[in-house]
């Protein structure tokens, strides 16, 4: 097991390095705030077959693409798919690697990376859809060589009922998108419910990343777990966090040490996952209350760093349990 999570992790680095960032390449002052426009249905046909087709318009412009597709290759939106309870024919390395798709992956090729090696094995597989993060477009106009390409840039949506949704309309699934979206919002209420009266109204939530030497503060989108922890379980943030990043739409901020204190709330959830080394004596780091008082939250940058509707759906019951774990008593 040890090796798959290796291989996981060391997968989704790359999509990181060499898709994730083309969401941050335009951003000043190192943040990230990459919305693209969701793509939609403009034209249907009758959905009594699958040889019968649809337009979607996307940022790329319009496509046309099967109304009920058979044979999809994924890379970056795997996860969508089998929560639609439709398995697609390929899909990368670190995406059937991920912890949350591991007992749903079996039968799905394994198609590479996202590079110039993962066109002759999708060529192999006879897709009649590919959908696809893109990122190089040089490979994007080999993909639409072999079959209808919708391209969805990373972070086109900024929540999971946005993606589901969106997804439910794409492969002709409106029902099961509904249908998950429901029972996903029982677990969601669920948690919220567990952790009531665990800590004080008001109390704020801090999202830090520590990569490197390099601080990051995190946002409620698609960055270790923001969405879990904002969107959905309705921690508060620091007014600092909600107005520079949350209402400003932005994923991700970079800022030095010496200003954790003005983001840091009464809580601390902590990623540390890639190279992060953390001086826990520093004086900065240690002078924090959340520090302090033992009000830090290490996260597993295997089972945070995934954003898909899946993760976010564990990452929600998983930070739930954390601070049922350590505040089980309510505060007084």
């Amino acid at each position: 097991m040890t090796g798959v999570r290796s291989k996981w992790w060391a997968g989704f680095m790359i999509l990181v390095l060499v898709i994730g960032i083309i969401g941050c390449s335009n951003q000043a002052e190192e943040t990230t705030d990459n919305k693209a426009s969701a793509p939609a249905v403009t034209e249907e046909q009758p959905e009594n077959s699958a040889a019968e087709t649809q337009v979607i318009s996307t940022v790329n412009g319009d496509v046309e693409i099967p109304v009920n597709p058979q044979r999809i290759v994924t890379q970056g939106y795997l996860a969508d798919f089998l929560a639609l309870g439709v398995k697609p024919v390929g899909a990368p390395d670190y995406e059937l690697e991920s912890p949350y798709v591991l007992d749903l992956v079996e039968g799905v090729a394994d198609i590479g990376r996202i590079d110039g090696g993962s066109v002759e094995k999708i060529l192999s597989l006879q897709p009649d859809l590919i959908v696809t993060v893109g990122g190089d477009e040089k490979l994007n106009e080999q993909y639409r060589k072999i079959a209808p390409t919708l391209i969805i840039p990373y972070g086109t949506y900024d929540n999971v009922h946005e993606e589901i949704t969106a997804f439910g309309e794409i492969i002709n699934k409106q029902k099961e998108a509904k249908d998950w979206l429901s029972q996903f919002e029982v677990k969601v209420k669920t948690a919220k419910e567990s952790i009531q009266g665990l800590v004080k109204e008001g109390t704020t939530f801090s999202n830090f990343s520590l990569f490197g030497k390099e601080w990051y503060i995190n946002g409620d989108g698609v960055n270790r777990g923001g969405q879990a922890i904002y969107q959905q379980l309705g921690l508060k943030a620091p007014d600092i966090v909600q107005k520079e990043l949350i209402d400003q739409d932005k994923d991700t901020v970079a800022i030095s040490e010496e200003k954790l204190a003005d983001y840091a709330g009464d809580y601390i959830f902590l990623d540390l996952s890639n190279g992060g080394s953390l001086d826990e004596g520093s004086p900065v780091w240690s002078s924090l209350d959340a520090v302090k008082n033992n009000r830090v939250f290490k996260l597993d940058g295997e089972r945070f760093w995934p954003y898909d509707p899946l993760a976010v759906e564990a990452q929600v019951q998983e930070i739930a349990d954390m601070i049922k774990g350590r505040f089980g008593k309510t505060e007084n």
